[in-house]
């Protein structure tokens, strides 16, 4: 609630693929990066994710400060209310899926040095101008690719974050260079026991046992589970 109502609507603090693509725009076109100055706030929630993602990967903004990734999580938390169907991508399909979102971000990429006249228009893959910046005060089709982004939500935790954020996939490419790898596991962990892979709501735990940090939004459901006393086959049982 924090997040969405007062980073996102009131701070307008929702960090965008569009403020990368305009630094990568001034270094290749020249130009001042005095835009980046316009909005102290979300200025601030930047210098936050930057160093999160140093200390920890891209974990931090994607699970913990992102407006819109907050209201993926109200949806699916309504869709469980009403008891609508959970959907399991399965683990083929959504080893894929995941895939979709690089190719977003090489694609808008692309538009900077081939068609810069176009990217207003394909930002708007992103829906984030919508939902947070504008509270969805636009016309009609926005509202409608911002909705369609957002319902898939109800039925599959985390959709858009998982496969399509373009801002998601530019924080996963250099995810594994943080400095700490803080979430605990056991040798056990994935040879044989599966129970983390099966209980991770964004399939980021390989079957193997390995945490993907490119995937990864430190939900912490592992870390409850590998002090879970009556779940973890490797925590001794209380007596």
């Amino acid at each position: 609630a924090v997040m969405t109502g007062f980073v996102g609507w009131w701070g307008q603090g929702q960090l965008s693929i569009v403020t990368v693509i305009g630094v990568i725009r001034t270094a290749w076109e020249g130009g001042s990066y005095a835009f980046l100055l316009y909005d102290p706030f979300s200025l601030l929630v930047w210098g936050a994710a930057i160093l999160g993602f140093v200390l920890w990967g891209r974990a931090l903004f994607c699970g913990w400060l992102c407006p819109f990734g907050a209201m993926q999580e109200f949806a699916h938390h309504v869709g469980r209310l009403l008891r609508l169907p959970e959907v399991t991508v399965p683990a083929r399909w959504d080893t894929r899926l995941k895939r979709l979102k690089y190719l977003v971000l090489a694609g808008l990429v692309a538009l900077i040095f081939v068609a810069p006249g176009a990217l207003d228009t394909a930002v708007e893959v992103e829906p984030f101008k919508t939902a947070i910046i504008l509270k969805f005060a636009r016309p009609l089709p926005y509202v409608l690719i911002a909705i369609a982004f957002l319902l898939p939500g109800l039925f599959i935790e985390r959709f858009y974050c998982r496969y399509v954020c373009p801002l998601g996939g530019g924080l996963a490419i250099p995810a594994r260079l943080h400095m700490f790898r803080w979430l605990k596991r056991y040798k056990e962990c994935g040879n044989p026991c599966q129970l983390c892979a099966t209980d991770c709501p964004v399939k980021a735990i390989h079957p193997t046992g390995e945490i993907n940090p490119n995937e990864c939004i430190s939900c912490l459901n592992c870390q409850v589970l590998y002090q879970d006393h009556d779940r973890c086959p490797r925590v001794p049982r209380q007596r």
